[in-house]
């Protein structure tokens, strides 16, 4: 999400019509710039290093020849692991595409097939990706019917490709003992089939060990959080993104060294007099303004992402295994109705003490602005200054720079 990745972007796109020579740069790329991460990682031993390394590694592994799952946001990784697959999140392989300015490539073929242009654009270029048989090793595709009505009929199709049965986890709206036992039910007869598919049995030792690891990640990030809200560390607006996506896609050992660096580096932070701004759903994974405007050093700081914190209340039991990853869908405040989700952004403001929110609509994502204006109004109510932006993730075309630039910086004028 750089100058750097775009100009390489632009030197793959020379080589497009030749699409193995194009695979091939586009994996010694990835390869090159995760071991550079990897180095800058270790070297620094800091929070969002490592967070950058980890969300790398999870794409980097899709170009690798591991075998991999390809996944939605939500689909549990815990399953995956006992398979020794790799997931990866095909909303993060649209974001990678749309860092080095090439999305272009994988809308126009899922277009090609018929798929409308109001279709999100995540799940347009997810699908266009594969399309393209750029991936080199998928054994499965799952994925959850949570909080997106696309996922299920874009999945389908991408594991048409590869000849796979589609797992789908229909998550109910309510947590409560019949809806645990019925996802949990459901997770059974994912491994089942997935057995089946893969003539492998699944690793209970290495499920396990995928759950400690989480629950050593979650517990300290529950222990954390109080501080983080006093001190919270400086970030770049991507790297927000890079955390979500890591927590939700592959928590594995990367993102546990990242949560142990957290509690050095918030013992080295200094207060200061920052403006603090609450980020909603998501934001451009391509270079653009809004990275400029939010970085690190910006006297406006985005100091929380909604969705980097949703999972927070999960208390992992690694001996109710299945039980336990249900009650983790089954938590999420973005699942049940708009004013849960208004409510659960409500605490993160309070917690983080924050001057403004900021909500980015995903163009095609109904669950995003569907709920704009409950949300604002609840914001209003607060006196809490709060800002809906609409504009596309991925496809860096769609839009406007200034219209960005414009906006925010008169928001940020308000909040001063």
């Amino acid at each position: 999400m750089s100058k750097k990745s775009v100009a390489y972007g632009k030197f793959v796109r020379f080589f497009w019509n030749k699409p193995t020579v194009a695979l091939n740069l586009l994996t010694l790329g990835l390869k090159l710039e995760n071991t550079r991460r990897k180095v800058v990682a270790t070297t620094r031993n800091d929070f969002s290093s490592w967070v950058d390394f980890a969300a790398l590694s999870i794409v980097a592994s899709a170009f690798s020849g591991e075998e991999v799952a390809l996944v939605n946001l939500f689909f549990p990784s815990e399953i995956m692991a006992g398979f020794a697959l790799k997931s990866v999140s095909a909303e993060g392989l649209s974001g990678m595409l749309a860092a080095m300015h090439l999305e272009d490539f994988a809308l126009a073929r899922a277009e090609s097939i018929g798929v409308s242009k109001n279709t999100c654009s995540f799940h347009r270029a997810g699908l266009g990706l594969n399309l393209l048989n750029m991936m080199k090793n998928v054994r499965a595709v799952a994925v959850t019917n949570m909080l997106c009505d696309g996922n299920v009929p874009i999945f389908r199709t991408i594991a048409s490709l590869y000849g796979l049965k589609l797992i789908v986890l229909d998550v109910p709206r309510n947590l409560d003992e019949l809806n645990v036992d019925y996802v949990s039910q459901q997770l059974e007869q994912a491994v089942y089939e997935l057995e089946n598919q893969l003539n492998r049995r699944f690793d209970w030792k290495k499920f396990e060990e995928q759950m400690k690891i989480e629950s050593e990640i979650f517990e300290a990030l529950r222990e954390l959080y109080p501080k983080l809200c006093e001190k919270p560390i400086k970030m770049h607006l991507y790297q927000h993104v890079n955390l979500l996506y890591t927590i939700h896609v592959r928590p594995d050992f990367h993102l546990l060294k990242a949560v142990r660096a957290l509690e050095r580096d918030l013992k080295a932070e200094t207060s200061e007099d920052a403006k603090r701004i609450l980020w909603m759903h998501l934001s451009p994974y391509y270079d653009n303004v809004l990275n400029e405007i939010f970085s690190k050093d910006s006297p406006h700081t985005v100091v929380a992402s909604e969705l980097c914190w949703d999972w927070l209340d999960w208390r992992i039991d690694v001996r109710r295994g299945f039980k336990s990853i249900a009650e983790k869908l089954l938590l999420n405040p973005l699942l049940n109705d708009a004013r849960k989700r208004a409510e659960f952004a409500v605490k993160l403001a309070k917690d983080f003490r924050v001057n403004g929110v900021i909500h980015f609509n995903q163009f095609g994502c109904k669950q995003s602005s569907g709920s704009i204006e409950l949300i604002k109004g609840v914001f209003d109510e607060l006196k809490i200054p709060f800002l809906s932006l609409d504009g596309d993730c991925v496809d860096h075309t769609s839009s406007s720079s200034e219209q960005f630039k414009t906006r925010v910086q008169a928001f940020l004028e308000m909040i001063e």
